[in-house]
């Protein structure tokens, strides 16, 4: 693939991804006038929350194992076409469980793109440029997730939540239509081969080589707890800024539109860029990276839960979601990395399962269900917790991470 070529290909993929996050975290946005016109209590809608990246790990496995074998690109772009549909769909909703409903179908078919997605830019480029191209990639997850809140605070203020949600849904039919068309017009090949045949294996079998590398369980474990973290968080706090700092709706998705865009767009392309950058220092730069920036950001994360002083709590909030947009692009690169060739598209479905399945699964239902028990301020502060356990997590992969790459890149 010519580097042009290559380029277009990586940024149809990223606004996908793009519209991915803004579909996902529309609910967050629109949280009040959802919950006022269908009468929910903070732990039901919190559950909403975690149904989605419930079946969103529940079948990411499948969308693992069928694109390691069966080819990428249809099957995202199916995923695109399902969950835009369902987006768009929930315009119609007048209960509960046909709410429910709708956020599970955006699950599956996000699992499909997710899962497959980072697969295929690995396949596509050599180790030194994947930190730098998946930090580009996730790029969309802050500016998609600061669209949703800016989404929530024009198109829902103004409109209301269903309209939000019908025009939210829509380009993605238009993007997964280019991505086939892109691929069809001129298929490329991997441009790293894989250095060993194509194996046939049980994807139980797949996930136990994969969990035996120390690597990968301690960044898969330490990026769960940061997703613990970020998912809760971006679930929550628009809500937590209406009911503790006394913002209004739009003033709270507003201000999360501004600092999600600059600090964690500016985080994820600065993480992709150090990423790469630093390798010619130290192999393990992506995990100092990732660590660093997480540890650092608690005091500031803590300071943006408890502190009533918008002068202190806003610029601490740009501060800490830089901090942990850090991460997306250097931990999937480590990720796709030490699983080889042949185990990408498992290792990213296998990351995805465990991350989302001690995150954000739970994170959205266990804050909701303690600010129940006593406020919203005690439910946030969870994930204090979470991120102080994710540093430690991925500084301890540090011994582990240059033989377990070795291992990787060894044929046989």
């Amino acid at each position: 693939m010519s580097p042009t070529r290559e380029s277009r290909f990586l940024l149809l993929l990223t606004a996908l991804n793009l519209l991915d996050y803004l579909d996902r975290y529309l609910i967050a946005a629109l949280g009040s006038l959802v919950k006022a016109e269908l009468g929910l209590s903070d732990r039901a809608f919190g559950f909403l929350g975690t149904a989605f990246f419930l079946v969103y790990l529940l079948t990411s496995p499948l969308f693992g194992w069928l694109g390691d074998r069966l080819g990428r690109v249809r099957l995202m772009a199916a995923g695109a076409v399902l969950w835009s549909l369902a987006t768009s769909l929930t315009f119609w909703v007048t209960s509960y469980p046909a709410l429910l409903l709708t956020r599970g179908l955006v699950g599956v078919g996000e699992a499909s793109y997710g899962t497959l997605a980072p697969a295929l830019i690995a396949d596509r480029l050599p180790l030194h440029r994947r930190s730098s191209a998946l930090g580009f990639f996730y790029l969309a997850i802050p500016v998609g997730s600061a669209l949703a809140y800016l989404a929530g605070g024009l198109i829902g203020s103004h409109w209301g939540w269903r309209t939000a949600f019908l025009l939210g849904g829509l380009p993605g039919l238009f993007l997964a239509w280019m991505l086939v068309r892109h691929a069809s017009a001129a298929p490329a090949p991997p441009a790293v081969p894989p250095a060993v045949p194509p194996r046939v294996e049980l994807p139980w079998t797949a996930a136990r080589e994969l969990w035996r590398r120390p690597t990968f369980r301690l960044v898969t474990l330490g990026y769960g707890m940061t997703t613990f973290a970020l998912g809760g968080l971006a679930f929550w706090m628009p809500r937590f800024l209406e009911v503790v700092k006394g913002l209004s709706l739009a003033q709270a998705n507003y201000l999360l539109f501004g600092a999600v865009t600059l600090a964690g767009g500016l985080g994820t392309v600065t993480g992709g860029y150090l990423g790469g950058r630093l390798l010619s220092l130290t192999p393990r730069a992506p995990l100092w990276v990732s660590g660093l920036g997480v540890a650092l950001a608690v005091p500031l994360a803590a300071l943006v839960i408890f502190s009533p002083n918008p002068r202190v709590y806003v610029p601490c909030l740009v501060g800490a979601v830089f901090l942990l947009f850090l991460n997306p692009g250097v931990l999937t690169s480590i990720i796709v990395s030490i699983a080889g060739p042949a185990r990408r598209a498992q290792a990213v479905a296998l990351n995805i399962i465990i991350i989302h399945l001690v995150g954000d699964v739970p994170s959205p239902f266990l804050i909701g269900w303690v600010s129940d028990l006593g406020n919203l301020t005690m439910g946030v502060s969870l994930t204090l917790v979470a991120l102080t356990l994710g540093a430690v997590l991925l500084l301890s992969a540090l011994p582990w991470y240059q033989r377990d790459l070795e291992q990787a890149e060894t044929p046989g």
